[in-house]
């Protein structure tokens, strides 16, 4: 996963459309953090991959081929990851505090999607949090609205 948004940066400093490439790597950045929350129990279940598809299709107007094809290279990348830092540092740098409240919503929406919310979920959608400086009021609002907005 880091040597793919590591190759997506690179792109964006060789290429003088930098708006283009800057959408895909923040669709990349965004979907690799949702599906390690999807995946942090080591399952990928239907339901998740749905809100995941969903989500994606939603926020980024994607076609479902296009957030599909988003989705696997981030599973098969994940466990080529190392860190979260890297990821949250580029949402740091490119992600306004609105951008930011939306992910961690977004994360929080995948965790509720199968009504139970597992301890290394909630763990790692608060680590994030605070990796990228949200603060801690809007973290739980983001938490409180994805529980509103679940389907039972």
């Amino acid at each position: 996963m880091l040597q793919q948004i590591r190759k997506l940066f690179k792109q964006i400093g060789s290429s003088a459309d930098v708006e283009t490439h800057s959408t895909v790597d923040m669709r990349m950045i965004s979907a690799a953090l949702l599906v390690e929350v999807a995946t942090v129990d080591q399952e990928l279940e239907q339901r998740e991959r749905d809100t995941l598809t969903q989500l994606l299709r939603q926020h980024y107007a994607l076609d479902a081929d296009s957030a599909n094809v988003i989705i696997d290279e981030a599973i098969a990348k994940r466990d080529q990851s190392t860190s979260l830092f890297e990821f949250t540092q580029a949402v740091n740098d490119q992600f306004s505090e609105r951008d930011k409240y939306l992910l961690v919503l977004q994360m929080w929406q995948v965790a509720f999607s199968d009504n139970v919310i597992e301890a290394f979920e909630e763990y790692l959608i608060r680590r994030v949090s605070e990796l990228i400086y949200l603060p801690h009021g809007l973290f739980t609002k983001a938490r409180a609205e994805a529980r509103d907005m679940r389907k039972d």
